[in-house]
């Protein structure tokens, strides 16, 4: 009897994983018409140079960084930012150029991948393949790449993200009222407990 359950048992688990790995419970590949459906068209472009060249390295430009192209794409739910991408090339000054390659303000790494694509949908001032003649750095995420070319002084950038979401609100401080009477000194304010 005890060997006829386990085979039982053995078999009902068998049925459920074979029940749990078929096709239709496993469908994660794109449907036909998610395939055939393009990508969402951002709902604002933003190209002014100094607003890019800000939100894209954090900083101010120089008067001796010069903004070739620019170029923010955003895309909004609703009030808020849900995804947004940026494109940039300047010639950037010394500064400029020690603080995001020499000092590596954003702790990026050299890409093994250089010539391969790294992006959709690119301005068409933007190199299509990165590290064509230059130097190819990425963050971890790959978020961020930076395509400098030392020899013509040129530096193209882009970065993308998940957008900027409300953080939940905040709560009032409540003052914190004590029970106890506070302390003026280092004695206690309480008699000892009884045995």
């Amino acid at each position: 009897m005890k060997p006829l359950l386990i085979l039982l048992s053995a078999m009902f688990v068998a049925a459920i994983g074979w029940w749990l790995g078929s096709p239709e419970q496993t469908s994660s590949a794109p449907t036909a018409a998610q395939l055939a459906s393009p990508a969402p068209l951002p709902t604002s472009i933003i190209n002014d140079p100094v607003t890019v060249f800000q939100n894209a390295f954090w900083k101010r430009p120089t008067p001796e960084d010069q903004i070739l192209h620019a170029e923010r794409r955003e895309w909004r739910a609703g009030a808020e930012i849900s995804q947004w991408q940026w494109f940039i090339s300047v010639r950037p000054s010394r500064p400029l150029v020690a603080h995001l390659i020499t000092d590596n303000a954003f702790g990026l790494t050299p890409s093994p991948e250089a010539g391969r694509k790294h992006a959709e949908n690119l301005p068409s001032w933007f190199p299509k393949e990165a590290g064509m003649g230059g130097r190819v750095l990425t963050g971890h995420s790959g978020a961020l790449t930076l395509i400098w070319d030392e020899a013509s002084n040129l530096l193209h950038a882009t970065g993308s993200g998940g957008g900027f979401h409300r953080g939940l609100p905040s709560q009032p401080q409540q003052p914190v009222v004590s029970a106890q009477p506070q302390p003026t000194s280092r004695l206690p304010t309480t008699p000892p407990p009884k045995p």
